[in-house]
């Protein structure tokens, strides 16, 4: 089996070849839209399948179980999940090469973990991509492919992340108001209803009811909730709605949801004039923070972002008090 460009439709589109028969069958070529890693991971899938229902041998190898194990993964993960999830599998397949997963020990791990920090990799990126490699062992385990083993992660002292430098609301209203349709109501989503990125990319036609006034999220760990419709995010929903009645509701000119967009934040930065760190997860910080500066109690803002404690959202009472020294250091008598 083999992944390579496709000779003619261009970047993002990649050709694998294999044999569904087995290594004695019939060639055959698939076109594949996404991303190399994607691609990769889905030769491995090919790979498993074409060895037809042959179980896996009693000590298998990390990249015959990778593809069986995002399989499982994919059944009740969201694709903002399961994209991270196959990129975290890609790396391990890469550093652990052929070795059996059972083979894999605590040291094997802390070299993984020394090989990503050489790299510049952030100990809160590399707990992210342990947390994967603890999923594939615990998957491992319960089919018997190896024994049960839990990574050591970072201790939080090292991951904690500074407290954000949130935006001011001209600030993103200026940003949103420079970005062209639809890619200005995608950050319309994050700023005037705190959602996360991947919340916004994958929301659906069918899960907004205007009449109600309402949005039914699916976030982290799949859960749903309901979010409130802003008067300011209303327009930006209408005028979708009337293009587009079914179906993931932001998206890219592919008809893929709008996910990567680092070239909108470029060229909305610039065109607003804006010199100051701003990325789409800022937008949602800079929602938690100018709601509590409006009085939005913290429970109230809990249920809209979707935290699961309090805590998490006691975050933008500090956030907003900072905010307000920082105001005040403009009055000058």
């Amino acid at each position: 089996m083999s992944v390579n460009q496709h000779p003619t439709k261009g970047p993002g589109w990649w050709q694998i070849r294999y044999r569904p028969g087995g290594a004695k069958g019939k060639q055959e070529a698939i076109v594949f839209p996404g991303t190399r890693d994607e691609a990769v991971m889905y030769e491995h899938q090919l790979r498993l399948e074409a060895r037809g229902s042959r179980p896996l041998s009693t000590l298998p190898k990390l990249t015959e179980v990778v593809p069986e194990f995002m399989r499982h993964y994919e059944l009740d993960h969201l694709p903002a999940g399961i994209y991270n999830m196959r990129r975290y599998m890609r790396r391990f397949v890469e550093f652990f090469g052929g070795q059996q997963l059972a083979s894999i020990t605590t040291p094997d791990v802390e070299r993984y973990k020394h090989h990503r920090l050489s790299l510049g990799i952030s100990r809160s990126t590399i707990n992210k991509e342990t947390s994967g490699l603890n999923k594939l062992l615990e998957y491992g385990a319960s089919h018997g492919y190896c024994l049960a083993m839990k990574t050591r992660r970072f201790p939080a002292k090292f991951t904690k992340a500074p407290l954000p430098d949130v935006p001011t609301r001209e600030e993103c209203l200026a940003f949103i108001h420079v970005l062209d349709w639809p890619a200005c109501g995608f950050f319309a989503c994050l700023y005037y209803a705190g959602l996360r990125k991947a919340e916004a990319a994958y929301m659906t036609a069918e899960n907004v009811y205007l009449a109600r006034g309402l949005m039914i999220v699916r976030g982290k760990g799949n859960k749903q909730r309901a979010v409130p419709i802003a008067v300011e995010l209303r327009p930006f929903l209408e005028r979708r709605l009337s293009e587009v009645s079914t179906g993931y509701i932001w998206t890219n000119s592919a008809g893929k949801p709008l996910y990567a967009v680092k070239s909108h934040v470029y060229w909305g930065k610039k065109r607003a004039g804006l010199d100051r760190p701003l990325y789409p997860h800022l937008m949602r910080h800079a929602f938690g923070t100018h709601s509590t500066m409006a009085g939005i109690g913290i429970r109230s803002l809990q249920r809209m972002m979707g935290h699961t404690t309090s805590q998490t959202t006691e975050i933008y009472t500090t956030l907003s008090d900072q905010f307000l020294v920082e105001e005040i250091q403009k009055f000058k008598g």
